[in-house]
Order: structure tokens, then sequence, then C-alpha cells
């Protein structure tokens, strides 16, 4: 039912995945040092250090594991694996660190030259990614999860045209007129049309299958993309268009994800499957923190009051964080067992020994506590220093976590046991 189109003999290795996944944590201590050291600046709309950490947030951290999740996504579920995935997910991956270190740096340092760097770099990178992966997801398999993975890569694709755009008009430091409209554009896709349909899709798959839940209705599986990308076109055509009316299209999204808010809990609540699991969790304060972020959203777009936008922008950043984190702490356990088990080694640990629970609890407690200083902040700004203090110790743990598991992982293959050698 809810596995069609699994295909895990096509998976990936090991190390395409680990090697974005391990670079989550060291973006992670970057923004963490940042909000310990610059709480003021980082909370000040459009200032240098405020750019600085948005985009340490939503490419660094968040893109960086999408997209090392779509190298495994892409193989096991669409069963079309991604073509030469170690070379190809090495280019991607260097292009892209080099991309955000660039486009971080300067914004921090104000050297105008690292923008057309970063310019280059995180546009040849997103570009050679979805023309390396959109093409496999049409003309074969063809489901619900993989339909969200198409909207998510068009949307990132041209995400990323745009901030080319921008980043050249900074390093020129003359704006155009529609300055404003591009950059609005360039976060609405980014945000809506990249991050949120990418986590609808793989809830779609993981919810159901790991939590053993009751199916996501066909009629949302149907239609949420096609929602999703139809108010986000018109959207963007009224800005350009200088149309009145844009909030109706924010409206119709918030209603969209309040309902998937609604039936993402209910189902985890209702869960076949009652065994303890961190990754519930991490879950369970994703889709709060969602909600939260369409509250003040909302009440934005009625007040027009900024602190609500601030507000809105932080729970959603870390609504994407804690899907991440919880699945992070699912899948590579998942990963190191399967590639060991597939290469006949009858010592392949088992997943709850390679990440222990109570590290992964640890990583849930820290991001709570993270979360919960950085959705205040914007009403008291000191309290960022203090979630940068708490998300540096997170992050500390998930790369220990991380290269826990991959040394686990390269001890069994170099001492571990084959069942041909009995």
């Amino acid at each position: 039912m809810f596995n069609q189109g699994l295909s895990l003999d096509q998976a990936p290795p090991i190390s395409v995945v680990l090697r974005f996944f391990m670079s989550v944590p060291l973006f992670g201590l970057l923004l963490s040092a940042l909000m310990g050291f610059a709480p003021i600046e980082i909370l000040t709309p459009n200032h240098p250090l405020s750019l600085a950490a948005i985009h340490l947030m939503f490419l660094g951290i968040i893109t960086m594991s999408m997209i090392g999740a779509l190298f495994q996504m892409q193989s096991v579920l669409g069963g079309r694996p991604i073509p030469y995935p170690v070379g190809n997910g090495w280019i991607i991956h260097t292009l892209f660190t080099i991309g955000v270190l660039s486009l971080a740096g300067a914004f921090v340092f104000d050297l105008p030259p690292l923008f057309v760097i970063a310019a280059v770099m995180l546009g040849a990178a997103v570009l050679y990614a979805a023309n390396l992966v959109l093409p496999l997801l049409f003309g074969g398999i063809t489901h619900d999860t993989l339909r969200g993975m198409r909207l998510s890569l068009i949307a990132l694709a041209l995400t990323a045209i745009l901030g080319i755009i921008m980043a050249v008009s900074y390093a020129n430091a003359t704006f155009s007129p529609s300055h404003d409209t591009i950059r609005t554009s360039h976060y609405s896709l980014g945000l809506i049309g990249w991050i949120a349909p990418l986590i609808i899709a793989v809830a779609f798959q993981v919810v159901e299958m790991f939590y053993v839940t009751t199916p996501y209705s066909p009629w949302c599986k149907q239609n949420v993309f096609r929602i999703i990308a139809g108010s986000l076109l018109l959207k963007i055509l009224f800005l350009f268009l200088t149309l009145p009316y844009l909030w109706v299209f924010d409206m119709m999204v918030a209603a969209l994800f309040t309902g998937f808010v609604v039936t993402t809990a209910l189902r985890l609540r209702m869960r076949k499957r009652r065994v303890s699991d961190v990754s519930i969790w991490f879950w369970g304060m994703g889709i709060a923190l969602l909600q939260l972020a369409l509250i003040f959203h909302i009440g934005y777009l009625w007040s027009g009051n900024l602190l609500a936008e601030s507000i809105a922008l932080i729970a959603f950043s870390l609504f994407a964080l804690s899907i991440i984190l919880g699945m992070m702490s699912k899948i590579v356990p998942f990963l190191v067992w399967f590639h060991l088990s597939a290469q006949g080694f009858m010592d392949a640990p088992i997943m709850s020994n390679v990440i222990p629970q109570n590290r992964s609890k640890g990583v849930f407690w820290l991001f709570l506590i993270t979360a919960a200083f950085a959705v205040i902040s914007p009403l008291y700004p000191l309290a960022l220093s203090v979630s940068g203090g708490f998300g540096a110790m997170m992050f500390t743990l998930l790369l220990a976590n991380l290269l826990g598991a991959r040394r686990l992982y390269h001890r069994t293959l170099t001492h571990g046991t084959r069942f041909e050698q009995l």
C-alpha cells in the first residue's frame, strides 16, 4: 500500500548521504556562534548578519540535509537510482558547501566578490542537482511522494535563479525597483515551494510506514501539491503585477498547512506502533512549531507587526529542523544496519545500537531548549544568545552521534564477520 515503489537494493552508498548529513552540524555550529555573539543584529530585518544567519539555517542546515535525503529517497522510492551517486554527490556537496560559506562570508564581512562566488557555486549546485534528479521523477514509477519531490525541486531551482539575481545585485550594490518583489518571491519559493512540500511528501511515506498509521486521505495526497503550486504561482504573479489581495494566497496555504498539522497529529496519536521513539517526539514538536508559525504569520498579515513575522520565520525554520533531526535519528541507524546487512555481515549492529536512545534524547531536549529561547527572542533579544549556546551543544552532540555511527559502520566493515566466512 504505502511502500509502493520501494527499491532498497538501488540505494546509493552510505557515504553519499552521510557526507551531506555530517555537514549539517558544522553549519549549525557556525549559526550558533553568530546567534551567540550578534543576537541584536540577527533580529534586525535585512541586516547583513541577519541575512547570513537566515542562509546558514535554510541553506547550510535545512537544504544541505534535504539534498542528502533526496539522493536516498529518489533511488529507494522512485526505483530509478541517481547515476554515479558518489561522483555526483561529491560535486554537488562541494559546490554547495563553498557557495553557502561564500554567501555567509559575503554578508558577515561585506566582501562583494564573495557574492559572485556564492552565486556561481550555489547556482551550479542547485541547477546541477535539479537537472540530475528531476528527469528521474518523470516517466517511471509515480506516487504522491514523488509528486511532492517534483514540485520541491522545481521550486528550489527557481529559488536559486532568483537568489543569483539578488547576489549579483549585492555584489554590484545596485538594486532594481523590483528588488523587494524578487526577494519576496525568493523567500516564498524557498519556504512554501521547496521546504514545506518536501516535508509533506516525506510524511506521506514515513508517517504511515514507520509508525503504522492509517493512510492520509486520497484527496489530500492528490490535491495538496496542486494547491500549493497554484497558490504560489498566483502569489508571485500578483507580486510582479502589483495586484492587491496577496494575503488571500497566504491564507489558502495557511489553511492547507493547518489541515496537514491536524491530520498528522491525529495519525501520530492513533498510531498502531506504540513503541516509544524519539523521532516521534521530533515530529510532534515539528508540527507544533509549524502551527505556531502559521498563527503568527496570520497575525502579521492582519496587523503588519514585524515581531509577529519574525516569530513566524523562526518557528518555521525550527519546524523544518525538528523534522530533519527526527528523520536523521531514524535514517542514519537504518542505513548503517541496511548497508552492513546487505553486504552479508552477520554482526551488523541493530538500529538501536547505532545511535543509543539516550544520545538521541539528548539531541531532542537540547533542541527543545534551543527552540524555546529562539521563539521568544524577537521579544527578548538576548534570549537568542542563550539559544545559540544550547544550539551549539545540540549540534555538537549531533555531530558526535553521526561520527559514532560512521565509526561503527567502518569498524564492522573492517572487523565484522560475513556469512560466507563461517
